[in-house]
């Protein structure tokens, strides 16, 4: 999608998987992911739907126009779907864009892209905005906290406290620290490499 129709500076989704996390207790992966490519990740407020209504309608109207259960095979899904967004752009008129079509207001919306270029991800901006995020987790009864799927250990004396988990993108890892704001460890995180962030295997 990136290569035909070019980066989106935007991209709004709900917090379901894989686009956000229920929980929201960390920064998703793919929102890692879109940061990297430029694109800003924008998640709906729990439980509201309705703040992504006009998509959610779109997307209906558009697998009726494609009658989306009459295609034979995925070749022939996705050339209904390439007819429905021409029809969507060069031939339905939007009364709130004056009775006109989207591709008449916009007359280089086929052709003004952000290029995508597959060579071009900027872990820079991606470990930026990770950082930007300070995560809180309750140390266990063993002295351990989980974040990102995956346990770590602290100290035993700490169990039943509170810590704060602080992404430091020169050592792609994480400080803990106490509420009093003492360090208490580093973590090496492997799993958060620009290599895996590509290719959305982080937490796999």
């Amino acid at each position: 999608m990136f290569h035909k129709w070019g980066l989106p500076k935007v991209i709004k989704t709900d917090n379901g998987d894989p686009f956000g996390v229920p929980t929201r207790d960390v920064i998703p992966i793919m929102s890692l992911w879109l940061k990297g490519w430029g694109i800003q990740p924008i998640l709906n407020r729990p439980a509201h739907p309705q703040d992504n209504a006009k998509v959610e309608r779109t997307q209906g109207t558009s697998s009726r126009w494609a009658e989306i259960d009459n295609a034979a095979d995925l070749q022939d899904l996705q050339m209904r779907l390439d007819i429905v967004i021409k029809e969507h752009l060069d031939k339905y008129p939007v009364k709130r864009l004056g009775h006109i079509t989207r591709s008449k207001l916009f007359p280089d919306i086929y052709t003004k892209k952000r290029v995508f270029d597959e060579n071009k991800f900027d872990i820079k901006s991606t470990y930026v905005f990770l950082a930007e995020r300070t995560l809180q987790r309750k140390v266990n009864s063993n002295g351990a906290i989980t974040f990102y799927g995956k346990v770590f250990q602290t100290h035993a004396n700490l169990k039943g406290q509170f810590v704060q988990i602080k992404f430091i993108p020169e050592k792609i890892g994480w400080n803990i620290i106490k509420e009093n704001g003492e360090l208490v460890k580093f973590i090496y995180d492997e799993r958060f490499s620009k290599e895996k962030l590509i290719l959305l295997s982080v937490c796999q």
